[in-house]
This record gives structure tokens, sequence and C-alpha cells, in this order.
């Protein structure tokens, strides 16, 4: 996952983007996170070759998910962990109102009601920490390329509130998703992403849900001229 901000979008009354001004923070990296534990399982099974790779995964921070019906008990455990580490969390928000566009991810809060309670859980469980979050990756992503309906484009508009209120916790970065590289450029996504609140947050993400190599993920992200 690659970050970049904050955002200004272009246009006659606006400079251009500017990547971060600082440097990546140290962020947390879960020692029982689903790479360790199959790191450990390999071990067990003496299948050093798969070791020997997948260490190098394991010694890499991974953001950690939330999307249950704890968020508030889950996001506490995971800040106060990354805490006591002296590391920073990282955060990908998931349980927006009819995510499965693609049926391939059923789930979400029932509306839009519902989501706001949940987002404002999971603020309660940052509370103070260092946290950077992610909310919703490709849920602005589908409006632009059609997957969401359009009777749930205000439901992604929405993530302007879950920006203002996880901005309310004094040690919290946020990020939009601004998609993968070879997905919509920046014209197409300038207008939702200011719908759903890119102005309010520190800036974007990209590559949260795919796999592009480095170099792709860093252009899109890269002030254009």
């Amino acid at each position: 996952m690659t970050t970049t901000g904050p955002y200004v979008p272009r246009g006659p009354e606006y400079p251009h983007v500017t990547p971060h001004p600082r440097a990546p923070p140290p962020y947390w990296v879960n020692p029982d996170g689903k790479a360790a534990r199959q790191l450990a399982a390999h071990l067990a099974a003496g299948r050093t070759a798969e070791a020997a790779l997948l260490r190098r995964i394991t010694s890499r921070p991974v953001a950690e998910w939330i999307g249950s019906d704890r968020p508030e008990a889950e996001t506490r455990a995971l800040t106060q962990a990354a805490t006591r580490a002296g590391r920073e969390a990282l955060l990908v928000l998931y349980d927006i109102p009819h995510r499965d566009c693609g049926r391939h991810s059923a789930g979400g809060a029932a509306d839009p009601a519902a989501y706001r309670t949940w987002v404002d859980a999971v603020a309660r469980g940052i509370g103070a920490r260092r946290a950077t979050v992610v909310p919703e990756p490709d849920a602005v992503m589908h409006v632009v390329d059609g997957c969401t309906e359009e009777q749930h484009h205000g439901e992604r508009y929405e993530l302007k509130a879950a920006v203002l209120r996880l901005k309310r916790q004094p040690a919290t970065t946020v990020y939009l998703d601004a998609g993968n590289a070879g997905w919509a450029g920046p014209a197409e996504l300038r207008g939702p992403l200011q719908e759903a609140g890119i102005a309010e947050a520190d800036g974007f993400a990209v590559n949260v849900t795919n796999w592009p190599e480095t170099p792709g993920s860093s252009g899109r992200g890269r002030p254009r001229e």
C-alpha cells in the first residue's frame, strides 16, 4: 500500500497534489498475523525453503482489516499492542453498506446509520493512540467504474462523515482509497473523491486491495505537472 498527501484537487484555483511531507512512520508488525502463523507452521513441518521466503513477508507491516461485530474492542486491542511495541497501527475499515457489488465480499453495515455507529465505535477504540486508517477501500472506485448501483452512491459519500469522525481522534491519520494502477484515472476520480471527503482527509492511498508492483503504484500517486 502506498500513501500520499495532503490531497488538493487540480484545477485553476488549486495547486497540485504534493507528496506526503514526512517519512513513512514505523508501522506495527503483528506477531500473530496470518503470515507469522503460516511461518510457524512451515517451520514445524520442516519446510525451511518456504519458511525462508515467508520470513521476508513477516518482517513487513501489513494493515489490519476491521470488519467485525466488535469494532471497538478489536481496534482497541490492535492499537494498544502497537503502542506497547512503540509503533503505529495501520488499519483498514471494511463495513460500508452494500460493499459486495462484485459478489466477493458479502457483509457490511445494514444502513448508513448503522455504519456511522460502527465508525464511532472504531474511533473510540483508537482513542488517543497513533493510527493510520484507510476507510473502505474500493468504495469510491466502485462508484467510478459503475460496480455500485447509483441508488447506493450516497452511501459511498457517507465516507466524508467517517473521515470527520476519525479525524476527531488526536493521533489518527486518514487516507481515502484511490484504487490501483491501471484503474480509473485522476480526471474520473476527482469529483467522487471530493464528495467522499478527501479535503478533510490527510491524503489518499493506492494499491490497498490489489497487487500491482511498486513502480506502478508509486506512479499513480505521483504529482502530475
